[in-house]
Formats: C-alpha cells, structure tokens, sequence
C-alpha cells in the first residue's frame, strides 16, 4: 500500500465538519515546512474542535532537481500544501509548497547564466501533487502539462511548456475538486501570481494531468485571495478577497462560475480582527448552502448570498488549506425471497448495498448473521466487503432439503450490525431482515372408509322408540372435520328422523350419529313402513360396504278376539208393540188417581 494508506474517515452528515492542513514554514533555509492534517469540527457556536490524523508526515520528491543553498543538496521530502481539494476517492489531492526551502537557487557563485546559479530553470516542486490519506502523504510527481520547467538547466533546448511558469514561485494558494466531475480546479491568487487564471488538473490520472484553463472573465476583487470552496452543484467556486493590506484593507467575498468564467463580487466581510487572507476554504455535509473558511479563526459562509459569520476560535498556523470531508456512505440491506420451503434449490440472496460506489480497497460492512441451524445454512457471517467502485455485494440463505414432515417452520434473522463510530458508513432502512424457512413435508393423508349402522333395526309405533344410526370413519376425521353427505328417509308420519345431510364428524373424532324415532298411534291396521337411510360418495372418503341401513317401525294395534261369548236376547216387534200399550195404560191410571185425590 501507498504511504498515504486508506481513504480518510468520512463524516456524519449532521456536522459541520472538514479537513484542515495547518501549513507551519520552515525554521531554517533548507528545511522543508511541514504540515498537520486534522479533523475539524464547527460547533453552532464556540471553539472548533479539532481531531488529529497526523502530523509533519512527508514523502521523498519525485523532483527532477532539488536545490539547496549550495547544489547539490540532498533532496527534501514532500509534505506541506496550502492548495488542494477532496478527491471522489476519498484522499485530498493537494500541490506541493516551497516555502525557506530554497524555493529556488539564490547562490552568487557563477551569476544566473551559470549551470550553478541557473539551477531554477529546473526547479519542479511548485508543479509536485501530493495525496493525502489515513496513514500520510504520497508523492504523484509533476503534473503533466502544468508548468515550465527545464530538464537541464544549462540547456534550453530541454524545456517543457506549460500552461504557467511558477519555477521562481509563488506556491499555488487556491483549489477544490469538483465533486461532481472530480477536476481539480488550482490557482495562484496572490501577489506576483495569475488572478484570472484557473488551472484544470484531472486528479485520476497517474502522473496527474493538466486539462485545460478556466479563463475568468475579470480578475477576482481586490489583491489576492486566499483559498476557494466549490459548491456542492459543481457550478460556483466561493472565495473572500482582501486589498491586500491587513490593518486598513478591506475584504470581500466573491465567486466565480466554473463554465462560463463569470466573476461576482456578493458581500463584505468584515475583519476578524485583521483583512488577512484566508487560506483554507471547504463545503461542509451537513448543509449544501454552507462552506468554512480558516484563516486566525474558522467562519462560517452562507451562499449563495456570501455573507460571513462571526470567527470561531481555531487551531493556529502560519497558514492553512481546507477540504471537504465526505458524507458517510448509507447501507442498507435485503433479501429475497424472504420465503423458502426445505426442498432442494430454495436459496434467499441477501443484499448490502451502499447509497455510492465504495472507495479505494473497498468497503466492510459488519453483520449479525443468522443463527446456526440444521434447517438451513449461510454464507453470511459476521461482515461482508463491497469491492472498491461496487455499490453491492451478496450472502445468501439456503433451506436444508428434507422429507420430515411436521418439522415446523423456522426463521433466519440476518442484520446490518451498528457500526463504530469511525466507521465510514451509517445505517439505513431496512438495515435488517428475515428469511422463514417453511415445512413443506406433510403426512401422506389416509382416505377415511365409512359405513353406517342404525341399532336396533326395527321399532314399533309405539312411545320411546328410537333406533340409533351411526356414521363411522375408519380414521380420525382431519382438521376441520370431514363431512360425510347421505340420502336421509324420505317422509313419513310414521316416525321422524334428525339424519340431515350432510353430517359433520368433528376433527380428530371417528364418528357421528343421528336417530330415526318411531311415532306412537293406536290405529288398527296401519301397516309397517321401512326408513332407508343411504349414505353417498363425496370428497376425502370412501364408502365401505356397509353404506346404507333400513329401520322397520312395525303396527301393534291390533283388533280384540271374541272368543267364546253370548249373544243378547232381543224382543220382536210385537212385543215391542205390546210393551208401549201396557206403558200407556199405566200411565192413564196413574192421571187419574191423582186428579180424584
């Protein structure tokens, strides 16, 4: 790996957080200047907190040519900037800074025409692009096309052109990569360098390469600027300019369109406590109309209006760049189908996936697997790794192919396990899921067999008699019952009967009855009848050989036997006649006895 190691930590969305590189110039000539790279924090109000990734890191120069005070000197290593930006990736790209380190050859020992005192027509380091990452700085070389500069300095036939000549300084101050195209968008607005001019380097390439100009269509307001920020649409570059004099000057903030090269002067700013440049400048993540700017304090700019807030206390340094920090990546997770059954080939692909492409060496992503079980197995475990540029990246769920039945079904609970808080990625919805794993093995059902039987067979028409029927299944009825359909006894006055159909055997029971019941009477004469119940084929059983009964309600009333017995006398019609005259008489008499007395 690189010495700039991992891509830098991302941010929480919700914070006004960005990177800060304090410049610290050289202490004596032939020194490098150093740099720290820090996390800072922007509270709503109050002193910015600030998180080290490391300090005075460097890298050996790729320089063609190093100058010391009196050549040849060793070569000094590369570290220090004042003028980059947040790559995609997540490493800021970022130009070298020559500052005491004999920027370019001052010695008198053979005049400026000499090999000895030629030496900056060599001179590179101004056009080195630096990297930065979790771990330090690595050194990508001159960018291509960038600058002029001989190979030899006592030969001119040796010089490669560039879009700017930079080899007697000053260092570029100002850039930001686009974070929509990934450009490096660098300038060199200060005193003795281009104010009109900005500089397209495609950060991608191996060395990076110079792709173009920004002509603006003026310079920016006032003397020099420090450091500029690009929005987050990729349209505007926002800076604050100063007359250049920090007592009695005056400071501006302005933009510039990175299309058509149009120049805006927005608001003033007022000094905190001097007109001094600011020479850090960075979008923030939690809010896309908000940017840092650094210089003795951090304060914040809302756009695109550019009006300045109040300086926060900060870390200090001789100088300063900024960059973005990018927002934490979002995961999310799923899997499909989230039903199986426990045959051969149900398989269930769970799926992370990131709400952007993951950086440089990828991106791990911590899981709460599901438990161990012998009804399925997972390819799941404890994280999972999308591949550097990939969005995606899959486990799976497999159901344990078995014939058991009344196993039961059981459930595969698979997680986005909470991330660390230097994580690079938060949690989204859904971030956990659950694979049910069901019994598809049942029992081979038996077909019931059913007959009847009504006891007893036979009745009289007489009270109380009551032949029982009943339906009986050779196995247990399934759940919900089994229903046997009949042809119940037709109707009769001779007898009722509750046989209905169809009958119900409740589940888990093997039979049901009904009763056929005799109507009691006394009529002589009236015969036997027969009650025929029949039992009919229908779903989910079969019938057995004993599918019908019949019930015989019989006559007892029967005529009396006279046997033996007499008959009556009777009078004859004289008699009769004689019987009635006697009668009359009697009564005659009987008259007039009672009226002579």
């Amino acid at each position: 790996m690189a010495a700039s190691g991992a891509p830098l930590p991302r941010c929480d969305a919700s914070g006004q957080s960005f990177y800060l590189t304090r410049y610290t110039g050289p202490a004596a000539t032939g020194t490098p200047p150093t740099a720290i790279l820090d996390l800072a924090t922007a509270p709503a109000t109050g002193a910015v907190a600030i998180a080290p990734i490391w300090s005075g890191a460097a890298a050996p120069t790729v320089s063609a040519r190093e100058i010391g005070l009196t050549p040849p000197n060793p070569p000094l290593p590369a570290g220090a900037s004042v003028a980059g930006g947040m790559g995609k990736d997540g490493y800021i790209y970022t130009m070298r800074a020559v500052d005491g380190d004999n920027n370019w050859d001052t010695s008198p020992a053979a005049g400026w025409g000499s090999a000895a005192g030629g030496g900056w027509r060599s001179h590179t380091r101004y056009y080195e692009m630096l990297r930065y990452g979790r771990n330090g700085v690595d050194n990508l070389g001159i960018v291509s096309g960038l600058g002029t500069y001989q190979t030899d300095p006592t030969d001119p036939s040796t010089l490669v052109s560039g879009a700017i000549d930079l080899r007697l300084g000053p260092n570029f101050n100002a850039a930001d990569i686009d974070p929509v195209t990934g450009i490096m968008y660098l300038a060199n607005f200060q005193t003795g360098g281009a104010l009109n001019r900005v500089f397209k380097i495609d950060v991608t390439q191996t060395p990076p390469l110079y792709v173009g100009t920004l002509n603006l269509a003026s310079n920016i307001p006032g003397a020099q600027s420090g450091d500029f920020a690009i929005d987050a649409s990729g349209q505007w570059a926002y800076g604050i300019a100063t007359t250049g004099n920090v007592i009695t000057g005056t400071s501006v903030s302005y933009r510039f369109n990175l299309s058509s090269g149009a120049v805006e002067t927005l608001a003033a700013v007022s000094p905190a406590p001097f007109n001094s440049p600011y020479g850090a400048a960075a979008r923030l993540p939690n809010a896309t109309d908000k940017l840092a700017f650094y210089g003795l304090g951090t304060r914040i700019m809302s756009i695109p209006a550019g009006t300045v807030g109040p300086s926060q206390s900060t870390a200090g340094a001789t100088s300063g760049d900024a960059a973005a920090c990018l927002p934490k990546l979002t995961a999310t997770l799923v899997c499909t189908p989230d039903a199986l059954v426990d045959a051969a080939g149900n398989i269930s692909n769970c799926t992370v996936t990131l709400d952007q492409a993951a950086p440089a060496g990828g991106m791990a992503i911590a899981l709460t697997p599901p438990a161990a079980n012998p009804r399925y197995t997972s390819s799941c475990g404890s994280s999972i790794v999308v591949a550097a540029g990939q969005t995606t990246a899959s486990c799976s769920i497999t159901a344990t192919p078995n014939t058991t039945p009344g196993d039961g079904d059981v459930t595969a609970a698979l997680a986005l396990a909470t991330p660390a808080a230097t994580d690079d990625y938060v949690l989204g919805t859904p971030s956990a899921a659950e694979v049910r794993i069901r019994n598809d093995d049942v029992d081979i059902p038996i077909t019931p067999v059913v007959n009847l039987s009504c006891t007893p067979s036979s009745l009289v028409d007489a009270a109380g008699q009551v032949s029982t029927c009943i339906i009986n299944l050779s196995e247990p009825a399934p759940a919900g019952g089994s229903s046997i359909s009949l042809s119940p006894p037709p109707g009769s006055s001779r007898y009722t009967s509750s046989c209905t159909s169809p009958v119900l055997v409740a589940a888990g029971a093997t039979q049901s009855n009904c009763t056929i019941t005799a109507t009691p009477n006394t009529v002589i004469g009236d015969g036997s009848v027969s009650a025929l119940l029949q039992l009919l084929a229908g779903p989910g059983y079969t019938l057995g050989p004993d599918s019908q009964a019949s019930v015989q309600v019989n006559d007892d009333d029967l005529p009396i036997d006279v046997g033996d017995a007499k008959r009556v006398p009777t009078l004859s019609a004289w008699a009769l006649a004689l019987m009635g005259m006697l009668l009359a008489a009697e009564g005659a008499l009987f008259a007039r006895k009672r009226h002579q007395g």
